[in-house]
């Protein structure tokens, strides 16, 4: 198990530095792939709502399509992670919520489900617009952001995400989400965590950390 961990987290010891053609790869994949995987996942909140009229299905499309447009645009990283488990976590912080499915019972009324997803797309929106180019799924540098949603904690993105899933799981309660949710905010979490480990790298960010104590629920985590 150790040897298994050991692989996880370390990267071939030559440097991409030093493979400039290997690294302009990565650099083009790492833009194409999950640019694609969110304009599949926009296709299918487009499908649905087609199908059912859910207003959520037209929010999560305009902050979904927003991530497409931010993975074209975002500038180079000053540093990313090269810890595969980095990678491993970040990938399956935003892929697991998508296992989640509508279920017959709830334990809240629609409205208030429906307010709490409504409240957390626009959290999502408003930080990814915030974020801007520095938007990004790795663990990586792009610059700090310390302004709009990120003055109240410093993951305010996952924060919006959380709220919305709070609201999904409210009126589709099921084990089957419970477990989805429980396993992704484990990788989200480890995601978090891999994220400031990279960015505590900037004095900048060491700063803003003692001005915003909190990463990802005001007076709790």
């Amino acid at each position: 198990m150790r040897a298994l961990a050991d692989t996880l987290t370390r990267w071939p010891a030559e440097s991409l530095a030093r493979r400039p053609l290997l690294a302009g790869v990565l650099a083009f994949l790492s833009r194409l792939v999950p640019a694609s995987f969110f304009a599949v996942v926009c296709i299918s909140f487009w499908v649905d709502f087609r199908e059912t009229g859910r207003l959520t299905s037209l929010a999560w499309i305009v902050s979904e399509a927003m991530v497409v447009v931010l993975f074209v645009v975002r500038r180079p990283s000053h540093l990313i992670s090269e810890r595969p488990l980095d990678w491993l976590v970040a990938v399956a912080g935003s892929t697991v919520f998508l296992m989640a499915r509508p279920a017959d019972s709830a334990v809240a009324p629609e409205w208030l489900a429906l307010s709490l997803q409504l409240t957390g797309l626009a959290i999502q929106a408003t930080s990814k617009a915030t974020l801007g180019r520095s938007f990004g799924v790795v663990a990586a540098n792009r610059g700090i952001v310390t302004r709009g949603p990120y003055r109240l904690v410093r993951h305010p993105i996952y924060l919006g995400y959380l709220v919305t899933h709070i609201g999904f799981l409210l009126v589709d309660t099921s084990p089957r989400n419970l477990a989805v949710y429980l396993i992704g905010y484990t990788f989200q979490i480890a995601r978090i965590v891999a994220e400031e480990r990279v960015l505590r790298s900037d004095a900048s960010y060491c700063g803003y950390c003692q001005q915003v104590r909190y990463r990802l629920i005001p007076g709790v985590f």
